[in-house]
């Protein structure tokens, strides 16, 4: 089978660092056989479709740049617990940086000029409009009162200036046509570097921001309350996350929403032509060079009208519906004044929609694969099915592009268009009930779930948590869950076309369902909660091979039908109904470990789906292992051999992983690396963490709540947070491993989340290590054994297996330009994921994960 490549990453071994050994199990991870072992050696201190359509193009831009350096600051020694301070430059609480704070504070100071404009005199019938927009009405048509024009939708003017204040004001008589006026100054209390950022007063950024977003930051005046186009509800919100709580939290009473500030902003941002008429993303075109690549058509003009005009029904229905919330918003978030008379928008260009679009299909669907035939044509599914319906499924797709291109227009969309789409669907399936069973109403329900749970807004990741229960229960009680008893088909064999037609109308309800359960996964695994779906549900096919899903015609589907489900004795599997088991059927063979002996040809997203069971498992003992208690007169009782059992059969799950990694190290030999397996192992590696690690008692230590500050605590917690610090180091390492290799602009929504689980847990395991560094003198004990690089190493390294099998070893952690870092350090652990999270696309939810672990730094 032929699937996407993707990039690797290299790390250069080192032996640089120390690490304290520990015994522990080693049933959680790979243990591949051990290889022939290099001679232990003290470690040196070098520092180390294709169917003749037009399809929607794209440009060729870079897509990387450097991240800005950080200032430094010491801090008073406050600390977590008497640990001597470590005496090297890099020590935990002897330099810590204050992320850029001055170069931020220097960059709020530029503004506009002390001085205003002159004041002048001004003929409005002989005044000059841009001409960024086709369809401008004439000047003398835009005072008339019955326009109802809003003064903050006009477009901008060469130099910057706004029109706004070249107009009378509305409220009032327009009868003097020639008024003296003053050009208006605003005060520019942000730049380019405050971009991308959902923390600015600690870190300026200057990454990812296309060349069209800064062209309208320093054209549009920024709502009061913004810090550098980011909303600051969004930013006071983020110590109110009730998930990722590192940091001490705040009550979600005390946190301002944001429903009616992103519609507004939306609103504005629609109302920017200048700006979409020049605005374009910014990527590298070689991460989407695939095969496996959807094509995105272009929008028919009909289309885009249909569009449009749906769009305002949900822009204005949300609107109304949050008019009321206006007059409790903080006034450090006030939103921009908006015209009573008018509230009419136009959609970004067709051009800027097919990028969203296909930003769409190079990120999501990677994952989430629904799109049949290789191309993803919305004019079909405009034109083809419910209207309401269907603009909801297009416009939760064109957010979920615009949430991953680094943009502040990208930001205002999605962020608006999230919300909207979100009322438009609760009421399209309160109106009518029987929506609720819809493939393109529960295809969007799954689209708004994935967005708003990642999307960094507070509000909308509660929401979207909250639900998803409903959501689940359509789609249980839609009844696809249930394997469906087919007649005999009555298709003839030899019409092809008919034949793959009914296959794609199969393979969609299989996908629809495994997609959803994905998702369960994701958001159970992130939250610490146990799945909400149950394995023994699903009862449904799950989806074919992806060579099948994306055939273009239906010669090309036929023999690849008959590769991928060959029947013995030269028989034509054409029309035989043959289908892949189900996830109930598969777990079952799982568990008998038969799926080797019986040639069951697995894909990556049977690999996937797999995980889903064994996460409940692991869910289920550690929540159960939480509640034991650890006093001795506990131990004395009966309770202990219950405890012990769980332990037990705790371990017995932690052999399922390690079998499913036999199969997903089978798979990957035998086939090209793509960005689904990269994905599924570094799911299996957090998966893993979770069996020998507490990741709750992990956050309230970040926290502080409970810590006394005594040494004796510390070791206690520690220990109860790490059952296995050899295997936790391990796991942590691959994590970061499988996300630095994945290609920057088509990581899963996740990926962010999956740095800050490694981040805290290493940033634990370093807590001990300091105070054990620390008190032994230097030189008079040997390092046990070579260094090397945790992160960058595959499992079957034979250091990799040396430091697992015999506890033998030094991990490292590898920087951007290759050189080693010890991981005995918590503040130069923390820094180092923070790079990471640099290293990436800029999103909302990255950026407020980036700020709770440099927040986490400076305390």
């Amino acid at each position: 089978m032929k699937v996407v490549g993707d990039g690797q990453s290299s790390g250069n071994n080192s032996d640089n660092g120390s690490n304290e050994l520990s015994s522990g199990s080693n049933k959680s991870s790979p243990q591949p056989q051990p290889k022939a072992q290099p001679e232990s050696q003290p470690p040196s201190q070098k520092t180390s479709p294709i169917i003749n359509k037009p399809v929607a193009e794209g440009p060729t831009a870079q897509y990387f740049e450097r991240s800005p350096p950080n200032g430094q600051q010491n801090l008073p020694n406050g600390v977590l617990s008497p640990l001597p301070t470590p005496t090297s430059q890099t020590g935990f609480m002897q330099t810590t940086p204050l992320s850029g704070y001055e170069d931020f504070t220097r960059a709020n100071q530029d503004g506009s000029d002390n001085g205003s404009s002159p004041q002048f005199m001004m003929d409005w019938s002989q005044m000059q409009l841009p001409m960024g927009y086709e369809g401008m009405p004439r000047p003398d048509m835009m005072l008339g009162p019955e326009m109802g024009l809003d003064p903050n939708a006009l477009p901008l003017g060469p130099q910057g200036e706004s029109m706004v204040g070249m107009l009378p004001d509305f409220t009032h008589s327009i009868a003097p046509l020639q008024t003296p006026i003053e050009t208006p100054k605003f005060e520019r209390h942000f730049s380019d570097l405050d971009l991308g950022t959902s923390t600015p007063l600690f870190q300026p950024i200057s990454r990812h921001i296309s060349h069209a977003s800064t062209h309208s930051i320093h054209s549009v005046p920024t709502p009061a309350g913004d810090n550098g186009g980011e909303m600051s509800a969004i930013v006071a919100a983020q110590d109110g996350w009730s998930v990722f709580r590192c940091t001490p939290t705040v009550s979600s009473a005390a946190c301002p929403r944001t429903a009616r500030p992103n519609l507004e902003r939306l609103e504005q941002s629609l109302r920017n032509h200048e700006v979409w008429s020049k605005w374009s993303p910014t990527w590298d075109e070689s991460e989407f060079a695939s095969g496996e690549q959807l094509a995105v058509m272009q929008l028919q003009e009909s289309t885009r009208d249909k569009l449009l005009a749906i769009t305002q029904a949900f822009l204005h229905k949300a609107l109304d519906i949050h008019q009321d919330n206006g007059s409790s918003l903080n006034p450090g978030s006030a939103s921009p004044s908006r015209s009573l008379s008018s509230n009419f928008v136009l959609l970004p260009p067709a051009r800027v929609l097919e990028y969203f679009l296909r930003s769409y299909a190079n990120s999501f669907e990677r994952y989430y694969s629904m799109t049949s035939r290789g191309l993803l044509d919305a004019n079909e599914l405009m034109h083809c099915y419910n209207d309401k319906a269907s603009s909801l499924l297009i416009l939760m797709m064109i957010a979920q592009g615009a949430m991953a291109i680094p943009s502040i227009e990208g930001r205002w969309l999605a962020g608006g268009l999230t919300e909207a789409c979100r009322i438009s669907l609760f009421d399209l399936i309160e109106k009518n009930i029987i929506m609720s069973g819809d493939p393109i109403v529960l295809h969007s329900a799954l689209l708004f779930t994935a967005l708003a749970a990642w999307s960094g807004d507070k509000w909308q990741m509660d929401i979207a948590m909250g639900q998803r229960g409903m959501y689940f229960a359509m789609l249980r009680h839609s009844g696809v869950l249930e394997p469906q008893q087919q007649a005999p088909s009555q298709i003839d064999r030899s019409n092809t076309d008919a034949l793959w037609n009914d296959w794609i109308q199969h393979e969609s309800r299989s996908r629809l369902i495994y997609s959803w359960v994905m998702v369960d996964q994701d958001l159970s695994l992130f939250h610490d909660t146990a799945p909400l779906f149950s394995v023994t549900e699903f009862g449904a096919p799950m989806p074919d091979a992806d060579r099948l899903w994306h055939a273009k015609t239906a010669s090309e589907w036929t023999s690849i039908f008959e590769q991928v489900h060959e029947f013995s004795g030269g028989f034509s599997s054409i029309g035989s109904g043959a289908r892949p088991l189900s996830l109930r059927d598969l777990f079952r063979h799982f568990l008998d470990d038969e799926i080797v002996a019986q040639g069951i040809e697995l894909t990556p997203l049977h690999l996937r789906l797999l995980l889903h069971p064994l996460q409940s498992l692991v869910c289920q003992y550690r929540q159960l292992l939480s509640c034991f208690s650890d006093t001795v007169a506990s131990r004395q009782r009966s309770r202990a051999v219950t405890a012990a059992s769980t332990r037990v059969r705790l371990e017995e799950v932690q052999s399922l992983l390690q079998r499913w990694y036999d199969l997903a190290d089978r798979y990957s030999k035998a086939n090209p690396t793509c960005a689904m397996m990269q994905a599924n192992l570094a799911m299996f590696h957090l998966i893993s963490l979770n069996a020998i690690t507490n990741f709750a008692e992990i956050e309230k230590l970040a926290r502080r709540e409970g810590v006394d500050g005594s040494y004796q605590q510390l070791v206690w917690l520690h220990r109860r947070c790490i059952s296995d610090v050899e295997e936790t180091v391990f796991h942590c390492g691959q994590v970061l491993r499988l996300i630095r290799a994945m290609p920057r602009g088509v990581r899963p929504p996740w990926w962010a989340a999956a740095v800050y689980r490694a981040a805290l847990i290493l940033w634990t395991d370093s807590l001990t290590h300091n105070d054990a560094v620390s008190s032994q003198p230097s030189g008079l004990f040997p390092v046990p054994g070579p260094s090397f690089a945790v992160d960058a190493l595959p499992p079957d390294h034979p250091l990799v297996v040396r430091y697992l099998t015999k506890r033998e070893g030094v991990p490292t952690l590898t920087k951007r330009d290759g050189s080693q870092m010890a991981i005995d350090n918590a503040y130069g652990v923390l820094s180092h994921c923070v790079d990471v999270i640099k290293e990436g696309v800029s999103t909302r939810f990255a950026d407020g994960i980036r700020g709770k672990l440099e927040k986490l730094a400076r305390s």
